[in-house]
């Protein structure tokens, strides 16, 4: 008993903790030893001991519960903006700040902290360029209108691989994806195909990319125009102008890339897979959207046309 007693005093400690050591020791030590220890009472012990939580206190566990679980979900990537968001959703009735507060008791955190700092594609080929058609204007009406692509490169046991994506800048749906060993055309074309057949884009739908010489090949112009589809390209040395894109690579690479080391790159596609088609355009909510996920607010507006 004097250890403990020791142990407390090393420093601050509420009488509501002493209580719950008491209770789980109390298979170990006698009550009345350890309240004497303690310097605390019997009678207080027990009072605390069979007094019933308030309805503040039983609703903060519940809703403790609930935080716990989102976190877990979203693979410890959700901070409290986005689980407050979804406790609303669900009908939670609570602020930002308690939702804060309780994340923080429990020591709970968003593992995504760096910042975006996007790099530039350099582009040094002849080849023409195509005029800047979006100008960043990253919205779009509807589906199948307006869509953007880059390339980024992932290291796969020692290796460069290199991953295209296209994104609909209506809803931000990755809408094709291709991950392969070089930066040759045809796995951006491949990536092509995989969308047209998928989500199949409006005439005239409006491609956005950089200068990178995969997309002002002769190949890849030929595929856009044979599915009826206008080129838009970045001023020179712009990143901004494909915000959404890398944007998209910083999420991916916070969230994803930097948690796994891959050994191959068929773990490489499996784990890009769930991410990518499972979480990102399925779960994972976007303030841009309302705190909704792409394929959710594509279904929203497939149901305002029906």
């Amino acid at each position: 008993m004097k250890k403990v007693n020791r142990h407390f005093h090393k420093g601050l400690t509420t009488k509501i903790g002493k209580y719950q050591f008491i209770k789980d020791n109390k298979s170990c030590f006698k009550v009345v030893k350890m309240c004497k220890a303690l310097e605390v009472s019997k009678s207080g012990f027990y009072n605390w001991k069979n007094r019933k939580l308030s309805r503040r206190k039983v609703f903060n566990l519940l809703l403790l519960t609930e935080i716990k679980q989102i976190h877990t979900e979203s693979f410890e990537i959700y901070g409290s903006p986005k689980i407050h968001k979804i406790l609303l959703s669900k009908g939670y009735l609570c602020n930002k700040k308690l939702v804060e507060r309780l994340m923080k008791i429990t020591n709970l955190r968003s593992k995504t902290v760096k910042k975006f700092h996007p790099t530039t594609t350099k582009s040094n080929h002849g080849k023409s360029i195509s005029p800047n058609l979006l100008k960043r204007n990253f919205t779009s009406k509807m589906p199948g209108c307006v869509w953007c692509s880059d390339i980024t490169y992932l290291e796969i046991n020692g290796r460069w691989f290199y991953l295209t994506t296209i994104i609909d800048l209506y809803n931000r749906e990755i809408v094709g994806w291709e991950l392969s060993e070089s930066l040759e055309t045809n796995s951006l074309i491949s990536c092509l195909d995989k969308a047209v057949k998928l989500h199949k884009p409006k005439r005239n739908c409006i491609f956005h990319s950089d200068r990178g010489i995969q997309y002002a090949s002769k190949e890849f112009r030929m595929k856009l125009n044979d599915n009826k589809m206008k080129q838009s390209m970045s001023r020179k040395g712009d990143c901004w102008d494909n915000a959404v894109s890398e944007s998209f690579f910083k999420t991916l690479k916070s969230e994803l890339i930097r948690h796994v080391k891959f050994k191959s790159i068929e773990e490489a596609k499996k784990n890009l897979f769930f991410y990518i088609e499972i979480f990102y355009n399925r779960k994972r909510i976007h303030s841009t959207l309302g705190f909704t996920s792409p394929i959710a607010f594509r279904k929203l507006y497939e149901k305002r046309c029906a």
